[in-house]
């Protein structure tokens, strides 16, 4: 695993990946410094957890805010590339054939990969609140949170925010689950990446008609902002219990037939 690890961390889409997914709370911080309206806030953005026109009260707020900014599709574009990549890269370079010639069980490989694309996953998770932090916290200084729900003190603040984090990659799962599950039916890895993306902007449109009732409840990314109630004073933990089993029958489905498709695929002739 460690092998593949650093190999994957030279790849340059890799490169790429977390360096860009690290640079949007920067860019952010930049463009709320400039255009700020003189009393220390930026503009809301449309953004339904009303942490954008706190962004700039803190650090911590900031940092919440390209939580908040990056989560819901950016994040999941970076998921779905390091994810979506792993196996069908290397069915289109042609050395997929010469890894499984090797005595090692297709799943031990598989299990390999995703376990490094997982990784890379949880570490541009991680990356976006550790930047939005350090910027926020340059721009706009260190202090309490002030929230939809009222003011937490910093040091709270900063233990919940692991939570988010810790919260946030476990929703996006079912993307990463999904991705790696087509990368193992295709050999372009631009055609599992797309076709991951292209599912997540149908699920969030789906998500998104109210006229569809309680089938919306089932959908994986229906609880994916359940994380603010995190901010209330007490904390709310119904919607992001339920936000965490929604994953898991997604993770069976896609993981196992992930395994199933690839360990009847014919890759060596």
């Amino acid at each position: 695993m460690i092998v593949e690890l650093l190999r994957q961390l030279r790849r340059r889409r890799t490169k790429v990946g977390l360096i860009g997914i690290a640079a949007v709370p920067v860019l952010l911080a930049v463009a709320f410094v400039l255009s700020s309206d003189g009393d220390g806030r930026g503009g809301n953005g449309g953004d339904p957890t009303g942490l954008f026109s706190l962004a700039t009260a803190s650090g911590l707020n900031f940092a919440l805010m390209s939580t908040a900014a990056t989560a819901p599709f950016l994040l999941l574009a970076v998921i779905a590339l390091f994810t979506g990549d792993t196996v069908s890269s290397e069915a289109s370079w042609g050395s997929l054939r010469y890894l499984l010639t090797r005595p090692v069980p297709r799943g031990a490989l598989l299990g390999r990969k995703l376990a490094v694309g997982l990784l890379l996953s949880l570490i541009a998770v991680v990356l976006v609140p550790v930047s939005g932090l350090i910027a926020g916290t340059i721009a706009f200084g260190w202090g309490d949170v002030q929230t939809p729900f009222g003011v937490l003190p910093a040091a709270t603040a900063l233990g919940r925010l692991g939570v988010i984090v810790s919260y946030i990659a476990w929703t996006s799962l079912w993307l990463a689950a999904l991705a790696f599950a087509l990368s193992t039916t295709t050999d372009s890895a631009v055609g599992a990446v797309a076709g991951s993306i292209v599912l997540v902007i149908v699920v969030q449109i789906l998500d998104a008609i109210t006229a569809l009732g309680d089938i919306r409840r089932w959908l994986p990314v229906h609880e994916s902002t359940a994380w603010v109630s995190l901010l209330a004073t007490p904390p709310r933990y119904a919607d992001l219990s339920r936000g965490i089993w929604l994953q898991v029958p997604y993770l069976v489905v896609f993981l196992g037939f992930a395994w199933w498709w690839f360990s009847r695929r014919d890759v060596l002739s």
